[in-house]
């Protein structure tokens, strides 16, 4: 009896121990299944991601971006028996800002257009404006790196209304502006270079720049084309140019800045002293975002052309005109809406 309990015991022990060996060969197998189909799979996703991006290649995506931001500023002052002077005066500015940009495969066309219009009264004089711009341009590239296209750009600024000489005390006050009158228009081919997205630096050896003065009375005081020139209303010039634009739409908790610089110079000008004149077209502005529809804006403008000639000093020299750095300095507060 003792014999055949100690058998049925060998024989249960050895049944356990090749169950057990056959259950681990059973799970080395799944586990290498298990591998061998987790590499497969890596293969097919790469394979995927791969076939993805060539699709995604031959299929470049079309693109567009635009933006456009209205500001309305009022500005307003009231004096009365106040010592230390001053004259009631109301004031009320437009803004408008739009940019339009496409984007297909290797080529990149950039549209931005502003526009501006403000008028000025104060008591017991007449409605004057303050602020009046036309300014549109466009410029499309063909990418030749990752930094640099071959770029043609497109510039026309004017004015929406007529602008006179306040140095005349006159009534009948001469009009020295009025739309396209002067009217400025650029074409050019160069490069483009964009070191970083809000950089920027367009570089044309080849440029054109006419300028229109299609008002005859305004033509006749030679203010925006030399009176040397044959045609008074209308000057072509060609020459270099140069911009440099930064755009940085958060410089600063909700701070906007805007600045750009055009240099152009025209080398073929007739009268060899003058080939060496930059003119100067540097614009800058900052947007204050004071709340959701609540901003305020500080814009500058610096000019300089050697062509526009501007009365030196209207009481002492009265008639004797030249070129004059121009400079202009706006600050708005108002209502402010972004679409």
């Amino acid at each position: 009896m003792k014999h055949l309990v100690l058998s049925l015991a060998l024989l249960l022990s050895l049944t356990v121990s090749i169950f057990a060996q056959i259950d681990s060969v059973a799970i080395a197998q799944k586990n290498q299944e298990l591998a061998d189909a987790k590499v497969a799979l890596a293969k097919a996703q790469s394979a995927v991601d791969a076939i993805s991006g060539q699709l995604k290649a031959l299929q470049p995506e079309m693109k567009w971006k635009s933006g456009r931001v209205v500001s309305l500023n009022f500005n307003q002052g009231s004096f009365n028996n106040w010592s230390l002077g001053g004259v009631n005066a109301i004031s009320l500015t437009t803004l408008a800002n739009g940019f339009a940009n496409y984007k297909f495969a290797n080529w990149t066309w950039d549209n931005n257009l502003d526009l501006a219009y403000g008028v000025l009264k104060n008591k017991g004089d007449y409605l004057r404006k303050n602020e009046d711009k036309i300014d549109f341009q466009s410029k499309l590239g063909r990418k030749a790196s990752d930094k640099l296209s071959w770029a043609a750009l497109t510039r026309f600024e004017s004015q929406f209304d007529q602008g006179f000489d306040f140095n005349d005390e006159n009534d009948n006050r001469p009009v020295i502006s009025r739309f396209m009158s002067p009217a400025y228009l650029k074409l050019s081919l160069g490069i483009d270079l964009k070191p970083t997205d809000k950089l920027s630096i367009y570089i044309s050896p080849a440029a054109g720049k006419w300028t229109f003065v299609t008002d005859d009375s305004i033509a006749a005081q030679n203010i925006y084309i030399p009176s040397t020139h044959d045609n008074p209303n209308r000057r072509d010039e060609f020459g270099a140019l140069t911009s440099f634009i930064y755009q940085d739409k958060a410089i600063l908790k909700n701070v906007g800045l805007r600045t750009s610089l055009e240099l152009f110079n025209n080398y073929t000008d007739v009268v060899k002293e003058n080939q060496g004149n930059i003119d100067v077209d540097w614009q800058v502005r900052f947007d204050f975002k004071l709340g959701k529809y609540i901003g305020a804006n500080v814009f500058t403008h610096l000019k300089y052309d050697h062509d526009t000639k501007i009365e030196y000093d209207p009481v002492n020299k009265p008639g004797v005109k030249g070129p004059r750095t121009q400079f202009k300095e706006l600050f708005g507060l108002g209502f402010q809406y972004k679409f």
